[in-house]
């Protein structure tokens, strides 16, 4: 057993290396897009507004446009009579001026007249030939976005270093802004290590393993909005694996590596790193489980974040240091983007845990009728068992000074996604029992 006084903490971990790769990155090359296609890109320059949104005065309500003042002292049984001098539909460019005692129909979305600065509803009104009867008076503005409501022309409404999100590239569309300058895709290098694996999608052979690692950190980076390059499969061998970092990392801005870091002889992947022309290896081996056969290196300046090879505890690891890390090399702005996506819960079920060590406890999210989200562990153990994350909404977090977390208890969940929190109320195929 791996004594816990030998690994670093978390946090520390993550923040020691993050240190050390501000010190030497330098922002991504930035290139323009269309609009249409920026979406999980990071911009890289801001983005100003070119004109006001909404760009002008225009009716929320189907109803009349008027001055507001012409509706004061309008009472059901004492209707204020407006002359009716035009209509406005949504998309129409012409309109009608309002003067003093006139009013207009309108549609929703429908340019306000000049003069008008109200709306009264359709159904506080009632047309009588050319007269419109008013029931109720309306104050200025009352069923109106008015011009710049929204947006200023001059603002900047999205900064740079922000991954775009579907809200934002709807309001660079409604700006009417066609291309957008974004940072570059950075290319990571996906490498898996192993004697025994074979392809996921090659015919089944006796005693190996699909390896399922790297296709899911591609999976990952692409869903992150990193370009994955596949290294393909490298076997136990020192040379072999030291050879494919090194290619990889000639037209790679960073590599991750899956299995072969371990303790000991089995620790091929560190080893290989190490021999490498300019390599620093600034954490090696990190205080949480699942998880804890974790490196993170540099190599001539670009980032090599070694894997474990059990698949939950591999992808757990991406979850906490791959992804900090990408988003970094993405361009985001430190702030823009949380570290860890994490949300508090109730704990519903006693865990107990070994001080000295961060446990990543899986857990299904629920909502209650109050409101609170409620955490259900679904597995304590089990590093190589997929079901334990296709069960799960995220993990516990277990801070490394408590040997236990009580039933109830408010925790820390890091989130596999922000969508969707609350789970379909299923058991889990995996019991705490049966995942130890």
């Amino acid at each position: 057993m791996v004594s816990a006084s030998r690994l670093t903490p978390i946090r520390e971990a993550l923040e020691r290396y993050l240190r050390r790769l501000n010190s030497i990155l330098r922002p991504p090359e930035a290139e323009e897009v269309s609009v249409l296609e920026s979406l999980g890109r990071v911009l890289a320059e801001d983005v100003v507004a070119p004109a006001d949104l909404p760009p002008f005065d225009r009716a929320v309500m189907d109803g009349y446009a008027v001055r507001a003042e012409d509706t004061f002292g309008a009472r059901p049984d004492r209707p204020v009579r407006l002359k009716l001098v035009g209509r406005c539909l949504a998309g129409q460019e012409e309109r009608p001026a309002i003067g003093a005692g006139e009013c207009a129909e309108v549609a929703t979305g429908a340019m306000m007249p000049e003069g008008a600065d109200a709306v009264v509803r359709a159904e506080h009104a009632k047309r009588l030939g050319d007269t419109v009867e008013i029931y109720t008076p309306v104050p200025p503005g009352s069923s109106v976005d008015k011009a710049g409501r929204d947006v200023r022309a001059g603002d900047v409404v999205l900064r740079r270093g922000r991954l775009l999100r579907v809200p934002d590239v709807a309001l660079l569309l409604a700006l009417g802004i066609q291309a957008v300058r974004v940072f570059k895709r950075p290319r990571v290098g996906v490498l898996s290590v192993g004697d025994e694996l074979v392809d996921p999608l090659g015919p089944e052979k006796p005693g190996r393993v699909r390896d399922v690692d790297r296709p899911m950190v591609m999976l990952a980076l692409r869903e992150l909005g990193a370009e994955p390059v596949d290294l393909g499969i490298a076997p136990d061998d020192v040379s072999a694996i030291r050879e494919t970092i090194a290619e990889g990392l000639e037209t790679c801005d960073a590599l991750i590596t899956t299995g072969g870091i371990s303790v000991g002889p089995a620790d091929l992947v560190a080893g290989a790193i190490q021999g490498l022309e300019g390599a620093e290896v600034v954490v090696h081996r990190v205080a949480m489980r699942p998880g804890r056969p974790v490196a993170l290196c540099l190599v001539r300046g670009r980032p090599v974040i070694c894997l474990p090879g059990p698949p939950a505890a591999c992808y757990l690891a991406f979850l906490m240091f791959a992804r900090p890390v990408l988003l970094r090399l993405m361009g985001v702005e430190p702030g823009l983007v949380p570290v860890w996506p994490t949300a508090r819960a109730v704990l519903a079920r006693r865990v107990p845990s070994r001080v000295g060590i961060t446990d990543l406890v899986r857990a299904r999210l629920t909502l209650r009728p109050d409101g609170r989200l409620v955490a259900e562990p679904v597995a304590l153990r089990g590093a190589g068992m997929l079901s334990t994350l296709t069960g799960a909404s995220g993990v516990v977090i277990v801070p490394e000074e408590l040997d236990v977390v009580e039933e109830g208890s408010e925790v820390e969940v890091l989130l596999f996604s922000c969508p969707g929190l609350a789970e379909r109320e299923e058991r889990s195929v995996v019991s705490h029992e049966e995942a130890g």
